[in-house]
């Protein structure tokens, strides 16, 4: 434990060091994409300082932290985390350089406790600032349920996806596309979707205006989750996956968003908009209430 937290304090104070000496030193447009990477490594560094005193199980690909009350867990936590890593980095051919960090919290009220939240927030996972940070399976996951349901509805795909993401453009995108691109590497490696009677399809939609410049803030969340991902897929389903790892590809040279989706596919935005739209209609499912 030792060894490890000076490590976390070196590379903490390098990483604060070199932020410094950038922001002092190089001229005032330096792309944000430039610092952004030090920026996430400085608070990968400040987060495993935090987390100093949480037992630690590593397997080739994370380093999972966790408490005394998740210790009958972490061989389903290391088994989840590992089914990801393939699908994942296999999808977006990309590796990331450094095991991934892996926060498990024992409760609820811990995980919200972490980021700040109201009580009545219910996510089973966050990425944030190059960690990963889950709740503990235990507070979910069903009596008799197994490491294969865990791995199939469980946030590990997901948040991994939004690591990999994040280091591949660092930081250059919009939230609904890294939340469907999330979406759409879960519906690839395990068939899931998140179906609500609230998020059909075949009602009113938010515009690709709204998505782009309030998702968060948007009403109805898991609208606004299943649009990002009938957008995403559309792109991969219908122009091909080539397509969709071209726009990436653009995002990583600094692209906003909108432009690399209208130069990789040929059309303007609002054609966009309208494409995806009239596909998810006849090939999206939609929450069955019987």
């Amino acid at each position: 434990m030792r060894t490890i937290l000076f490590h976390d304090k070196v590379t903490a104070l390098i990483a604060l060091g070199l932020v410094i000496v950038l922001l002092a030193f190089v001229p005032a447009q330096l792309p944000r994409m430039w610092l952004y990477p030090l920026a996430r490594q400085l608070a990968v560094a400040k987060i495993a300082y935090q987390t100093r005193d949480m037992a630690v199980y590593e397997t080739p690909h994370f380093i999972i932290k966790y408490t005394a009350a998740d210790a009958d867990a972490v061989a389903m936590l290391a088994t989840a985390a590992e089914a990801a890593y393939g699908p994942v980095t296999q999808a977006l051919k990309y590796e990331p350089a450094e095991k991934t960090l892996l926060l498990v919290y024992p409760d609820r009220r811990q995980l919200n406790q972490a980021f700040g939240w109201s009580g009545d927030q219910s996510a089973m996972g966050v990425y944030w600032g190059g960690v990963i940070q889950i709740l503990s399976p235990r507070v979910w996951l069903k009596a008799g349920e197994s490491t294969e349901e865990f791995i199939h509805k469980g946030p590990m795909v997901h948040e991994f996806t939004h690591l990999v993401f994040d280091h591949m453009t660092s930081g250059n995108y919009t939230r609904w596309f890294t939340e469907g691109l999330a979406q759409y590497m879960e519906y690839r490696a395990n068939g899931y979707e998140w179906l609500t009677p609230r998020n059909k399809l075949t009602g009113k939609l938010y515009t690709m205006a709204e998505l782009d410049e309030n998702f968060d803030n948007l009403p109805e969340q898991s609208l606004a989750y299943r649009e990002a991902l009938a957008a995403v897929r559309y792109i991969a389903e219908v122009h091909g996956e080539d397509k969709l790892m071209a726009i990436i590809a653009d995002l990583k040279k600094g692209r906003s968003t909108e432009a690399a989706i209208t130069g990789v596919l040929g059309m303007d935005y609002q054609a966009f908009e309208q494409a995806w739209q009239r596909w998810a209609v006849t090939n999206m499912k939609n929450y069955d209430e019987k």
